[in-house]
């Protein structure tokens, strides 16, 4: 009890270092909520990462390239409030939110994409480092949200995807 309250962090909620603890720990882990979104993808092969339960809909690939556009967009909103302009994605896009895969996914192109996220990742979080609370609290043109509760959702989001992709990988069929 005494090392949970001592691990406890002190950051308040929209503050930049609260808001990187929250997307490292669902996405790193350790989680308390459940598999973080790397433990989900732990020993997920391009075979089951590319295997769908029905027609229409998505696969844990499909997920994944969702993660990374959606760290994409964080980032420019992130730019955005501070005067700064987005990079383009460097994928063609399937529909809103979701980028195109290849055809036919190998283990090649699955561990490059999965790096791909790691590298998002470290870029949010690197935003993240150079952020003052007070860009934090600004809302983009539009929005209702703040941008530190915009990153926040992104948060909560990965721990959405990361146990659909957990239930994904246990649902895909297993090679013998």
């Amino acid at each position: 009890m005494a090392s949970a309250a001592k691990k406890a962090s002190a950051a308040p909620a929209s503050s930049p270092e609260a808001i990187a603890e929250a997307v490292t720990e669902i996405y790193r882990g350790p989680a308390w909520h459940g598999p973080s979104v790397r433990a989900a993808l732990r020993g997920v092969t391009a075979a089951q990462a590319s295997w769908r339960p029905a027609p229409g809909r998505n696969s844990i690939h499909d997920l994944v390239l969702h993660l990374i556009y959606t760290r994409h967009r964080m980032i420019g909103r992130l730019q955005s409030v501070q005067g700064g302009r987005s990079a383009r994605f460097p994928r063609p896009m399937r529909s809103s939110w979701y980028p195109r895969g290849p055809a036919r996914l190998d283990e090649a192109t699955w561990s490059e994409d999965l790096k791909l996220l790691e590298r998002y990742q470290d870029s949010v979080l690197a935003a993240l480092a150079g952020t003052d609370p007070a860009t934090l609290a600004l809302r983009r043109r539009g929005s209702a949200r703040t941008v530190g509760a915009e990153l926040m959702g992104m948060a909560f989001h990965d721990a959405y995807h990361a146990g659909q992709i957990r239930m994904l990988a246990l649902m895909a069929p297993k090679k013998r």
